[in-house]
């Protein structure tokens, strides 16, 4: 089950950056351009160019014999590939109640978007100090997070989102580290150009 956990992680992320396709054979199989156009404005917001973010999620993290609350701030500065798919870097900190130490945690972060708010996200990155159900309960791990949530347009160029991950890192002894977080996100898309 170990070896299939990150392959399960790894096809969950590959779910989540192939962009659709739906406009492009809409146009292919002969649909009316106008008409895919306006279907395109009405499903989702402005998503393309320069986008920065914080988030700040709690959660709880699995460690010897019971699970130890936990927060996480990222940053994340990335683009808009389209107005559906987003591709980032998100580096921050979480500090974990109990433990002496916390951890630094760098990804590169997908947003799949699907109508006007949902998106699943996907995250490949690293981290300064994973903990696990394990005698040394602090380690450096790789790994990363999928999860799942909603994006609300406070302005025109602002998203505020509500998610859930679900985080999974291969720690350097070989033990795997797990974590929950559910949160807040905000997202200013600085792109000046408007359809």
């Amino acid at each position: 089950m170990r070896r299939m956990t990150p392959l399960l992680a790894i096809l969950a992320l590959f779910f989540v950056l192939v962009p659709s396709t739906a406009r492009a054979e809409l146009q292919i199989a002969g649909g009316k351009p106008e008409r895919s156009k306006l279907i395109g404005k009405l499903e989702t917001h402005h998503r393309r160019g320069i986008n920065v973010g914080a988030s700040v999620r709690m959660g709880a993290v699995g460690i010897v014999n019971t699970f130890v609350p936990a927060v996480r701030a990222q940053y994340e500065v990335g683009g808009g590939i389209s107005d559906r798919f987003t591709l980032g870097l998100a580096v921050g900190g979480t500090a974990y109640l109990g433990l002496d130490k916390g951890s630094f945690n760098a990804d590169l972060v997908g947003h799949r978007f699907f109508g006007k708010g949902f998106f699943l996200r996907g995250a490949l990155g690293v981290s300064s100090h994973v903990p696990a159900l394990a005698s040394v309960p602090m380690s450096p791990g790789i790994g990363g997070s999928v999860g799942m949530g909603w994006e609300f347009r406070l302005f025109d160029r602002l998203g505020m989102g509500l998610g859930a991950d679900y985080d999974l890192r291969m720690r350097t002894d070989g033990r795997l580290g797990q974590a929950w977080f559910f949160g807040l996100r905000f997202t200013g898309y600085l792109d000046k150009k408007h359809r």
